[in-house]
């Protein structure tokens, strides 16, 4: 019979425990492109800031587009195969792109980074996500999965910041690299080798439409990113992308409609739930698109440098782990998704309106502890309430299809989008408020001529343009959030049906409980031991 754990017998149990949790730090960290470090990078290659953005949307691209393999990748390769495999070739990406000197070899390397990434995250986190439920349920798992998530990816940001302001950006991909390849080797040593039951062929699966949903984003990768850089549809490269990228996606429909095994079946956008589901992911990103504006602010109106923006984007991790405890007990009582998700989006808009008030240049940094806290927590809130308003009901095919389009959504679109969008308000603004401010300037005043000049006024006139732009453009954000709170408080979420998640977590992770019947303290024990 086959090990439905990960480790061989002979390996004590609490050993296991620390195994996965010594697997799940590094696998949770990496990643193609460190924030903390997008600066450095461009400054050392002599590239665009953009090519860095391309390459970190990248990575969740290639995170998305593994969800369609997982099944086929646990019923053709043992799990041992899969861990160490993925681990060394992430772990050699990682040293390719901290030796090359081609950004375009960084956005490849960060796409393939994500998706094997994402194909070993799957391994762990399926055992870990039945030691904590036995019984199937995910509220105490995604509780404490999205919260780590968080907290493991800001501590790698802040870290990979300090190594590369003492040492060099590249320091972050080969430490990385040897922490990998560390891993591989506990994988081989404590692992079993156990096949999960029948091989099946990996005939029938459909390759071209993962590279046409790929090509796709990848081609909406480079629009909303290079977008205002290359004066939108005035440029010839953006008007060639966009009617390439439309072309793809035409031909991708298409083949989802008459391929006999498509690789997203069309019938998922006729329920309401996934429908909804994936435009209030959409509109998280809203809110996500943000942080660009936050950082220009620390950064160029307050002179916070890379170190003490990691250290604020800290603040995070408590309002995560409240969001997190408040998702156990809220999906553990049974009470209603629509007001978890409200809660969300109602945190959400109060950390829009704290920004609001605090954009002036003479604040200090603990002002802005409290309006990251509630980032954190809003972000939270809406991870777990709308993952499990989205995938409610849903068999298991659809449950990975909805997941690979909320990931893409979620840490891609959205933020490009609205990214997008805020950069180019941003550049509008900020001129026209420099305009209006420049009409008060008497060139001619003695007091302005002793300073130097109508020049030497240009930096406080350009400070005080930043901060109306910013102030103007949170003010229509925050508008936006009414709108979108009365979308929430307005639409019918229905009842979640939490017994579809104990069935879906159940057959992803071939463990069967008998239906119709409560299982025993015995039976839950059992599984939770199998799990490990």
């Amino acid at each position: 019979m086959y090990n439905k754990g990960l480790f061989h017998n002979w390996v004590p149990k609490p050993v296991m425990l620390l195994l996965i949790i010594i697997l799940l730090l590094p696998i949770l960290g990496v990643s193609g492109v460190y924030v903390g470090n997008m600066q450095d990078m461009t400054s050392s290659l002599g590239t665009l800031a953009e090519m860095m953005s391309i390459a970190l949307n990248a990575n969740a691209i290639g995170m998305a587009i593994a969800f369609p393999l997982i099944l086929r990748s646990k019923q053709f390769f043992r799990s041992k195969e899969v861990m160490v495999v993925t681990l060394l070739i992430v772990a050699g990406l990682s040293i390719i792109s901290g030796t090359t000197n081609e950004p375009v070899v960084i956005v490849v390397n960060s796409f393939f980074i994500g998706f094997f990434k994402m194909i070993a995250l799957i391994e762990l986190v399926l055992p870990v996500m039945f030691m904590m439920g036995p019984t199937g349920d995910r509220g105490s798992f995604n509780a404490v999965f999205y919260p780590s998530s968080i907290a493991i990816s800001q501590l790698a940001t802040m870290y990979s910041t300090r190594l590369s302001y003492y040492l060099q950006w590249q320091e972050v991909y080969f430490i990385s690299a040897a922490i990998l390849v560390f891993c591989a080797l506990l994988c081989i040593v404590f692992m079993h080798n156990l096949r999960p039951g029948k091989q099946v062929s990996w005939k029938g699966f459909d390759w071209l439409s993962m590279i046409l949903f790929t090509t796709t984003f990848m081609g909406l990768n480079y629009i909303f990113v290079f977008a205002k850089q290359q004066g939108w549809w005035a440029s010839e490269s953006i008007v060639m992308v966009s009617i390439a990228t439309i072309v793809l996606f035409i031909l991708f429909v298409y083949r989802q409609v008459f391929a006999k095994a498509p690789l997203f079946a069309f019938s998922l956008f006729k329920k309401k739930n996934v429908v909804h589901g994936l435009l209030m992911t959409l509109l998280v990103g809203m809110y996500l698109a943000t942080a660009g504006i936050q950082n220009l602010f620390t950064t160029g109106i307050l002179g916070y440098d890379a170190n003490t923006n990691a250290l604020l984007n800290l603040a995070m991790i408590p309002g995560a782990i409240l969001g997190g405890l408040l998702g156990y007990y809220w999906f553990k009582n049974n009470w209603q998704v629509k007001t978890y998700i409200l809660l969300g989006f109602t945190t959400f808009a109060m950390y829009v309106v704290c920004m609001y008030f605090l954009f002036a240049p003479v604040i200090d940094i603990e002002y802005l502890i409290i309006p990251s806290m509630l980032k954190g927590f809003g972000l939270i809130v809406l991870f777990i309430g709308l993952s499990f308003y989205t995938m409610n009901r849903l068999p298991l095919q659809q449950v990975l299809a909805a997941a690979s389009l909320m990931i893409v959504i979620r840490s891609f679109l959205g933020t490009a989008v609205f990214g997008s969008i805020y950069s180019w308000a941003m550049y509008k603004l900020q001129w026209q408020y420099v305009g209006d401010l420049a009409v008060g300037i008497d060139v001619a005043n003695p007091m302005v001529l002793n300073r130097g000049g109508a020049l030497a006024l240009y930096m406080p006139v350009q400070v005080q343009a930043i901060l109306a732009a910013a102030k103007t453009l949170f003010g229509y954000i925050i508008i936006a959030s009414f709108a979108v709170i009365v979308y929430v408080i307005l639409h019918r979420f229905g009842n979640i049906n939490y017994r579809s998640f104990i069935r879906q977590s159940n057959l992803l992770a071939g463990i069967s409980i008998k239906k119709r019947k409560a299982p025993t303290q015995k039976e839950i024990e059992k599984v939770r031991v199998a799990a490990i």
